[in-house]
């Protein structure tokens, strides 16, 4: 079936579902609500007042139907396309003479043996090669899990009944249990009964791991391996190249619930996936690998390594016993035993300090009979099923993802405060300048640690980062250092910053001091991140750090608050400026660096498609090792399907090998350099001149979007706020570009860029700049999606709820005309005809929704509406009309495919 027929399949399903488990009235006026927002579209004004009246007609219990029947559409149709590009994949692969897929590793070998890329240079860029994914519980997703489980298995189905040479039987069973699991979808609340806890998080982003990443990022490994077998016979692939991070659990900036505890928790229930999964891999490989000793007797050094293992456990004796000739099944039998005796352990206790630890099996107990096994064996036995195990072994280890641990600087600065305070060498830390504060912490590292007693810590916040850096100790020291990422300090602006955390770690115990990767968000932070950097290298003390970390220095930089801050165009600039230097000041010194680049899901918080992104990175600036972080709805979006979380994670690989690849010193010309700085600061001043200038705009997107409802939402264990205040800068960057997005401004994505592009007055040089630079193309090209999505029409009934009329009317028109500039510019300069012209598919499929995301608009606007208007916000009517508030929510942000 094409992707029109599964549209219909699934649609005609919902509607028939609605029929019957609401009523076929209810049906109607859906039909009809979705018919008046097509007519508006289509121009018939009308059909603008007759859709306002039947939504403000209906009843909260009405309301909740009609929207929840869009929200599941998109659902549906989400699938349906999804579906439809995995069809195409498919074909493309199918071909008689299939060449490398665009932005695959196959084709970015190949296109480096073609521009004389070196097997020398190639395996260095290969020995550098280091990719890594970092999933977040930012709260961007919407969805729980049980309806994400739901819509998996719809896509099973789908993907089932597409399928050629079904029988008749089958192709009628897959259609009827495609019925009762869309049945059961729509009678599934999709609000959550309370708020996520932070272990909920860690769950769901183990869900992700275990039902995706395990079995897919096997097969990228698999690509690069064909891929030089073919173009670069002479080299073999890295042993341990894409793998897993996560911050769930490990992410205490701004969440007061993740504590030493629930971080402990988290990394027992990392290791428990990895365990079991292994336990699981290794039984299944034993029962394929049956392979008698009559035939291919085993390697000596295999049989010594089961000798040594004797008394065996009876379990594995019943094993030796029933299967005496099949060595090869009998280690592999000893290594499931291995991997269930170490599921046993209480990894919770062990690291909070509640009972001593004894030896433990690592990974290299794992790989070292495994290796045995594939040399002994036949290349067509151990190609696939030993492989992919040996893969997992390698990439996943014992612990799935290891765990990163961020806070703020602040945090991290109040507590080594009191404690110097307590100990008597430092009355007040924090009010010491940066240099006065690096010389006295560069003093302290050098000095044997002082007597300190085990808890200490005179208030809870500094008795908690305390336990912090106890774990961190004992996770080294018991598990070692694969268990845990860097620690990521949020906002640092200094070296002073870094070198607390060091000291911290060293009187709290840590044998080895853990990998610090300073994270700068704000516009200025990120100007200084360079300086910082160098500061940081004089000291004598970090460089022997760094001697311990192989050299190795990770930076983190942010797009969020970067954005927040100064507007869409300083941040990009920011960002791209930041990482040039960094990359010059890491060179200069010897340093192996790595950018982490904390991405969000929209274009504001630095999303787009990834392949353009990585490749319009400065030059120089990746060679081979490349962080960034998967947040909330886009880890689903991107991953849920196993064919698109292949195509994803081949995208990422194939954008890192050629950002990688040795180039030409060409620089980006003066000119072009000096038009971007000033567009970037009449960009930036344009924007802060709207959003912290003028008086009355925070009470402007408090009402004409609805972010006190999605505050709400249980999406997330973290607080929406970073305090309680109203300012910009208080509230977090994921509800700031959220709330936009609801109400269709989708502001943060585009705003101040017309004025800044049209203040250069020279269309000649900008055509010029985005012909000839790929970061200037991406960032105007990624503009054009946010535009797109963006409905001033929409918008205008947002700013229908605000108070003050003639205050909302003036900033509304503000925006309405930058928007009308910023289309119009990005136009000329593209020479496009119409936004998104270069991805017909992507633009299609925005105006076919729209007709079917507008009816959410106008029923959240009426329900916040009568929200608004109650005097008990706590009351039974409330509840209700809440319930209507998260369906629509959640249906904006399906159809949209975007939350924050």
């Amino acid at each position: 079936m094409n992707i029109s027929e599964n549209i219909h399949l699934l649609g005609g399903l919902l509607g028939e579902v609605i029929s019957e488990l609401e009523s076929p009235r209810l049906f109607e006026i859906e039909e009809s609500i979705r018919a008046l927002a097509k007519a508006r579209r289509g121009g018939d004004a009308q059909a603008e007042a007759e859709l306002r009246k039947r939504v403000s007609q209906l009843s909260a219990a009405d309301s909740r139907v009609v929207a929840s029947a869009f929200a599941a559409y998109f659902d549906l149709v989400n699938l349906a396309e999804e579906n439809h590009r995995v069809q195409l994949l498919r074909q493309r692969e199918s071909e008689a003479f299939p060449q490398p897929s665009a932005e695959s590793i196959g084709e970015a070998i190949a296109l480096l043996k073609q521009r004389g890329v070196s097997s020398a240079q190639m395996a260095a860029l290969l020995d550098s090669l280091s990719i890594e994914l970092v999933l977040t519980a930012h709260p961007t997703e919407a969805r729980r899990r049980t309806i994400l489980s739901k819509t998996e298995r719809i896509a099973e189905l789908l993907d089932l009944l597409n399928r050629v040479g079904l029988s008749a039987r089958e192709k009628r069973d897959a259609q009827n249990e495609l019925r009762a699991v869309v049945s059961s979808l729509w009678l599934t609340d999709r609000a959550r009964a309370e708020k996520l806890s932070v272990t909920d998080e860690v769950r769901t982003g183990m869900y992700f791991v275990d039902s995706f990443f395990w079995n897919q990022i096997p097969r990228v490994y698999r690509d690069l391996e064909e891929a030089l077998a073919t173009h670069y016979p002479d080299l073999t692939a890295p042993r341990r190249w894409l793998k897993l991070a996560s911050w769930i659990g490990g992410d205490r900036d701004g969440n007061p619930f993740v504590t030493a505890p629930i971080t402990a928790e988290t990394l027992r229930l990392h290791r428990g996936l990895a365990v079991e999964n292994l336990r699981r891999d290794f039984q299944e490989l034993g029962r394929r690998l049956s392979v008698s000793s009559n035939r291919i007797p085993p390697p000596p050094e295999l049989l010594a390594w089961i000798e040594n293992r004797r008394p065996f456990p009876k379990h594995v004796e019943y094993i030796e016993k029933r299967y005496a000739t099949e060595p090869y099944r009998l280690a592999l039998a000893l290594l499931a035993y291995d991997l269930g005796e170490a599921s046993k352990d209480d990894m919770t206790r062990r690291l909070l300090g509640d009972y001593e630890h004894h030896a433990l099996i690592n990974v290299e107990h794992l790989l070292e009979p495994l290796r045995l096994i594939a040399s002994a064996l036949p290349q067509s036995l151990t190609q696939n099923s030993l492989q992919t195990v040996i893969h997992k072994t390698e990439i996943f280890g014992l612990y799935a993802a290891r765990l990163d641990l961020r806070e703020d600087s602040s945090r991290f600065n109040a507590a080594l405060s009191e404690v110097l305070r307590a100990l008597k060498i430092e009355s007040d830390f924090e009010a010491l300048s940066n240099e006065k504060r690096v010389a006295l912490l560069e003093r302290l590292l050098d000095e044997p640690t002082p007597s300190l007693a085990p808890n200490l810590g005179v208030s809870a916040a500094v008795a908690e980062t305390w336990s912090l850096f106890k774990l961190i100790g004992r996770a080294d020291e018991i598990y070692g250092a694969d268990l845990l990422g860097p620690v990521v300090i949020s906002m640092a602006r200094s070296a002073a910053d870094v070198l607390a955390v060091l000291l911290l770690a060293q009187w709290g115990g840590c044998k080895t001091l853990p990998s610090i990767a300073p994270l700068f968000e704000t516009i200025q932070d990120l100007e200084d991140a360079p300086a910082v950097l160098e500061e940081l290298l004089a000291c004598n003390f970090y460089r022997r750090h760094l001697k311990t970390r192989n050299d190795e220095q990770m930076i983190m930089i942010g797009y969020s608050d970067s954005n927040k801050d100064g507007g869409y165009v300083i941040a990009n600039w920011s960002l791209y400026q930041a990482q040039e230097e960094i990359a010059q000041v890491a060179a200069k010194h010897g340093l192996r660096l790595t950018l982490f680049h904390g991405r969000g899901g929209t274009i504001a918080r630095g999303g787009g498609p990834a392949n353009i992104a990585i490749r319009a990175q400065p030059p120089g600036s990746v060679n081979g090792r490349f962080r960034l972080t998967e947040q909330g709805e886009i880890i689903a979006s991107r991953y849920a399907n196993p064919g698109l979380a292949h195509r994803h994670l081949e995208q990422i690989a194939n954008a890192v090998l050629l950002a990688s690849a040795p180039k030409s010193a060409e620089g980006i010309p003066v000119r072009w350099r000096e038009a971007l700085d000033s567009i970037s600061q009449v960009g930036r001043r344009v924007y802060r001149g709207l959003v912290y200038e003028t008086p009355g705009f925070i009470e402007f997107w408090e009402e004409a979007t609805p972010l006190d409802e999605i505050k709400r939402l249980h999406i997330g264990s973290r607080p929406a706020a970073r305090a309680k205040t109203g300012a910009v800068n208080q509230i977090r960057a994921i509800p700031w570009v959220f709330s936009w997005m609801q109400s269709r401004f989708n502001l943060p994505s585009w705003y101040s860029l017309g004025s800044a592009l049209q203040a250069l007055d020279d269309l000649p040089l900008l055509r010029e700049m985005y012909e000839g630079w790929l970061f200037f193309r991406a960032l105007l090209n990624n503009s054009e999606m946010s535009l797109l999505k963006a409905d001033m029409g929409i918008s205008a009934l947002y700013v229908g709820l605000a108070k003050d009329q003639g205050l909302a009317q003036k900033i509304f028109g503000e925006v309405r005309a930058e928007y009308e500039r910023a289309r119009e510019t990005v136009l000329q300069i593209s020479g496009h005809q119409s936004l998104l012209e270069l991805e017909p598919v992507t633009q299609q499929a925005i105006q076919l929704r729209n007709p079917y995301v507008d009816p959410l608009n106008y029923i959240q606007v009426e329900t916040l509406k009568r929200l608004r208007g109650l005097k008990d916000q706590e009351g039974s009517e409330a509840h209700a009309l809440r319930e209507v508030m998260t369906v629509t929510i959640n249906g904006i942000a399906a159809g949209l495919r975007n939350t924050g």
